[in-house]
């Protein structure tokens, strides 16, 4: 039986071997609630990996408010080495970090490309959601 409180099973059947509060802990807490809903998306019994998704961009996008703790340069670039251990995870994240190394693909900052990145998967999964929905109509 999993421990839900130390060691959650919808994180740990990632392959990577540390868990969210490892990358989180050390981020402001915005940055930290969007990464660990990006973990979490699709993996946690109950919860649906567009929901997780839309928790995340919120929180990405809160980050920018007045208020909102900054991260300081030493961190972040401590923070963008430790994220090279994405890789090694499951869903979004790993998907982001093989994107975020091509520098074609993206530019700007680590945050705004993990936000547009999620922006375009949370669209695929509506579009996923509305073409289920006609098929479930047409079908009835």
């Amino acid at each position: 039986m999993s421990d839900l409180v130390n060691h959650p099973s919808h994180y740990e059947e990632q392959s990577i071997k540390l868990e969210p509060i490892d990358f989180c802990e050390r981020l402001p807490f915005c940055e930290g609630n969007a990464i660990k809903y990006c973990f979490r998306a699709g993996h946690k019994d109950g919860a649906s990996e567009l929901l997780d998704l839309k928790k995340a961009r919120w929180y990405l996008k809160r980050r920018k408010s007045d208020g909102a703790l900054e991260m300081q340069d030493c961190d972040y670039v401590s923070f963008l080495n430790m994220s090279r251990l994405f890789k090694r995870s499951n869903g979004i994240l790993k998907d982001f970090i093989n994107e975020w190394n091509n520098l074609t693909v993206f530019d700007g900052d680590f945050w705004d490309c993990l936000e547009r990145c999620i922006a375009e998967r949370i669209n695929k999964l509506r579009s996923r959601e509305a073409l289920n929905s006609l098929t479930t109509e047409s079908k009835e």
